[in-house]
């Protein structure tokens, strides 16, 4: 039971990551620095789910397709709403990944790498190891991502800065 208590003790940082990653895809173009002078590209595609609990129970409001409903989803927040689960399209040069993020855990969900192609004579296991190879850059650059995260929320920027910006964001979106 331990684990279960501690991700239950732990999981806002998850939901406040997706909030926050969802807030820097809408206004900063979704530009992330990866290291190694490497820059992704991230914007939120498809489906969010937000969730809430309270006293009578757990409320859960899915919002998928266009941004048409990225407003209402907007509006959930702002009727403290947590993002719990989030489709993510992740763009690294010529490449594109497509997942849902778990906020509780951090699973990737629906991972869908750039389709690889295999050459004639070439070992046909090349295909497999090049899908992994594919698989860890974009994990690798959600921990990046996460890691920068991290910094700023334990940084003195995060009340100063981050956290009005982002309630000022969550507040337009009524």
């Amino acid at each position: 039971m331990q684990l279960l208590e501690k991700v239950r003790e732990t999981q806002f940082m998850g939901r406040e990551f997706l909030v926050w990653l969802w807030f820097r895809a809408e206004t900063d173009r979704g530009l992330f620095d990866i290291g190694g002078k490497k820059t992704a590209e991230l914007w939120f595609d498809g489906k969010i789910t937000l969730q809430s609990e309270n006293e009578r129970g757990r409320e859960t409001i899915i919002c998928a397709g266009e941004a048409s409903n990225m407003k209402e989803a907007r509006f959930a927040l702002s009727e403290d709403k947590e993002v719990v689960l989030a489709t993510i399209k992740l763009l690294i040069g010529d490449n594109q990944w497509s997942f849902a993020l778990d906020s509780t855990w951090m699973n990737f969900n629906t991972f869908k790498t750039p389709k690889v192609m295999q050459d004639r004579g070439e070992d046909p296991d090349g295909v497999f190891y090049e899908k992994i190879f594919l698989m860890e850059e974009a994990v690798s650059a959600m921990d990046e991502i996460y890691s920068s995260f991290i910094k700023l929320r334990l940084s003195p920027e995060w009340a100063d800065e981050e956290r009005p910006a982002l309630g000022k964001w969550i507040s337009e979106g009524k």
